[in-house]
């Protein structure tokens, strides 16, 4: 009996994995009437390939993971919170409802934790303003970056500074933001603020300016090393299709 438990539920896990990760449907036909020789073809020709190209498989496992459960690290937060209401857990909390996309939630406990000892933190302040950016609510993004800056003075964070230029991009303060997106531009490690300073100058007419700048970021990616155009691939896409 509890081999025929198991068997079916690697059969569930199997077929969740082939509709999650948008495989062939005949394999649900092949795991659910083959039985344990269809999930061990299923393994050999699909899962494992995924396992070998991953250097530990950890990756690959851990998405396979998240099929079954994706919400096990919030309910973990969650759980870790009523064992012990600390600012550390109400933190790990926020940040996994951000991921989760629960931003109300996160600015809420990010909002509770900023009192007391912690009420100027600046890391905790930066965390609230991305949460309010998610959320859509730009004025007090700015508001929040503003206050971060005037009782932090010495605190720096290029994340930070890019925050604040793409929350003055989307309130349309669009001569001072891309004075902040030049400024990012020369120092920022990778080419996200290159590139939305390249998109904000064509937004605003400055073709020419722009297409330069979608240049250099090509021409620099071709002379970076293999894995750090995979990191920079979607900022690299980008200025590829913007030259057309």
């Amino acid at each position: 009996m509890p081999i025929i438990i198991g068997l079916l539920l690697i059969q569930i896990i199997f077929v969740i994995h082939v509709i999650k990760t948008g495989r062939d449907r005949s394999w649900i036909w092949i795991i659910l009437v083959l039985s344990g020789i269809g999930c061990l073809v299923y393994f050999l020709l699909e899962v494992l390939p995924d396992l070998r190209r991953s250097r530990t498989g950890k990756k690959t496992a851990t998405k396979l993971v998240n099929v079954i459960d994706p919400h096990r690290d919030l309910k973990a937060r969650v759980n870790a919170l009523e064992v012990s209401d600390n600012v550390e857990n109400r933190i790990q909390l926020a940040k996994e409802c951000v991921a989760e996309g629960l931003y109300e939630q996160a600015i809420d406990l990010y909002s509770s934790v900023l009192q007391g000892l912690y009420k100027h933190d600046p890391h905790i302040m930066l965390q609230l303003a991305e949460a309010l950016f998610c959320h859509g609510d730009y004025v007090k993004t700015k508001a929040t970056l503003v206050q971060l800056i005037e009782t932090n003075p010495d605190f720096k964070s290029s994340e930070g500074h890019l925050l604040f230029a793409r929350t003055l991009e989307a309130l349309e303060e669009n001569e001072v933001a891309m004075h902040e997106y030049e400024t990012l531009a020369s120092y920022y490690a990778g080419y996200e603020a290159k590139c939305r300073y390249a998109l904000l100058l064509k937004k605003l007419g400055y073709t020419e300016k722009a297409h330069l700048l979608f240049n250099k970021i090509i021409t620099q990616s071709k002379l970076m090393p293999k894995q750090y155009r995979r990191v920079q691939k979607a900022w690299i896409d980008i200025a590829s299709q913007q030259l057309g």
